[in-house]
């Protein structure tokens, strides 16, 4: 007699139903798998052929993104993905759970370190605050 376990998994490669399964597990840990930062404006999409397709919520965060693939990558690893692919598009609707969590939101010491690194180079002080305050928007916009 198989186990449960065992029929499911056949049934789930017989299928082609792998990418959905990986794509439910990346959703429900995606903050815990890139941070809550970079969860707070992507998205895990589609899973086809190993490679995850992750939708990012404007091209600032795109570009920025594309300097952190290989590292994110790196950490998708254990979940059977080989590449990684963005694109700019609507993130979807978080649930009402997410929602009253994000609405408590700090930057988080990572926020703090990338807008620091960001701004060291500026030096008028009235810009420098005008950037801060883009910025922090930035982070923060989602997570309200």
């Amino acid at each position: 007699m198989r186990s449960l376990h065992n029929i499911l998994k056949a049934f789930i490669k017989d299928y082609g139903l792998e990418g959905g399964v990986a794509l439910n597990a990346f959703r429900n840990q995606w903050a815990g798998i890139v941070g809550q930062t970079i969860a707070a404006h992507t998205a895990p999409d589609t899973m086809k052929s190993k490679v995850l397709t992750v939708i990012v919520d404007s091209p600032q965060w795109l570009h920025h993104l594309s300097f952190f693939r290989e590292e994110i990558i790196t950490k998708l690893r254990p979940f059977n993905v080989t590449d990684i692919r963005f694109r700019v598009g609507s993130l979807p609707e978080q649930s009402d759970g997410d929602q009253h969590r994000e609405n408590n939101c700090e930057l988080t010491d990572d926020d703090l370190r990338y807008i620091e690194n960001t701004l060291g180079n500026v030096r008028d002080e009235e810009l420098r605050e005008s950037f801060r305050t883009l910025i922090v928007h930035g982070l923060t916009r989602g997570k309200r």
